[in-house]
């Protein structure tokens, strides 16, 4: 688990995909995922080849969206898939190495131990994974990206 992030700033983007309450999955993101990429041929606009766990907290609780980047063509999307615009933030990049079944125990570490000890502060109500080629299901040798939108401390607005 690497918990020395890299701080990037990334320019806005919409993701398409899939969309459950978190709770409703019951820790089965896996299903979520085969299910969108059994539908890829339904959004060709779409990235196949990076994929975004995009993790939103709202009134309703948490949800999670297995998702792609949506690319510049436009194009109809399906009824039942959901988008989420990603606005333009600085994030700080942790890299998970290891299996999927470990990524909670890294997510816990960023949001219960480096944030809170970092000089920054979580600058939006969610976070996302990101999967690329370096992703390899059931491999200790998987690589996949959290990022977590941050601002310094000393920016953050007040309550």
């Amino acid at each position: 688990m690497d918990l020395a992030p890299r701080v990037i700033l990334k320019s806005a983007f919409t993701v398409v995909g899939l969309s459950r309450p978190l709770a409703r999955l019951d820790g089965d993101l896996e299903a979520l995922w085969q299910e969108l990429g059994d539908r890829y041929d339904e959004i060709p606009q779409a990235d196949p080849d990076a994929g975004y766990g995009v993790h939103t907290r709202g009134d309703f609780g948490r949800t999670y969206l297995a998702g792609l980047a949506l690319g510049r063509r436009a194009g109809d999307i399906p009824a039942d898939m959901a988008t989420v615009e990603i606005e333009a933030h600085a994030y700080a990049v942790f890299t998970h190495t290891g299996l999927l079944q470990d990524l909670p125990a890294t997510v816990d570490a960023i949001f219960e131990s480096w944030l809170p000890g970092s000089s920054y502060v979580q600058a939006a109500d969610f976070f996302f994974e990101y999967y690329d080629d370096r992703f390899t299901p059931g491999s200790p040798d998987s690589v996949a990206f959290l990022w977590v939108p941050v601002v310094p401390k000393g920016l953050a607005p007040r309550p």
